[in-house]
């Protein structure tokens, strides 16, 4: 009795299966990742008036690691507590004064320490 060995052609693989994983993959890193900005800090330049500006209820003056609030020193973290005393007495506006020499992080910090006190801000160097 003689049996024939039958011999199995090798199969194309299917790019259809293929395709669709990509387009699932591709969904979901589109979906997974978001496109806002984290954090983003307003920083608005002095327009070219004519008129003096008022004078700021508050000076905040950054120098490399050393705060300095109305003339008097300050810890970063203590920047909060200050800036809802000087709101409570009708405090407004503030002014931050940056040297050279201050670290980029220190200004961010302030920024939004300020902004969440309710205070209008401008920087100046």
């Amino acid at each position: 009795m003689h049996i024939d060995a039958t011999v199995r052609r090798a199969r194309r693989l299917s790019l259809t299966s293929l395709i669709d994983v990509i387009f699932l993959l591709l969904l979901f890193f589109m979906l997974s990742s978001t496109f806002a900005r984290f954090a983003e800090v307003d920083v608005r330049t002095g327009g070219g008036s004519g008129t003096a500006a008022p004078k700021p209820d508050a000076i905040l003056s950054l120098s490399d690691g050393a705060w300095v609030l109305n003339a008097e020193p300050l810890m970063p973290e203590a920047l909060d507590e200050r800036l809802a005393a000087l709101r409570e007495a009708g405090a407004g506006s503030a002014i931050v004064l940056v040297s050279e020499t201050a670290v980029s992080q220190d200004l961010v910090s302030a920024l939004e320490a300020l902004r969440h006190a309710g205070f209008s801000v401008a920087v100046a160097r």
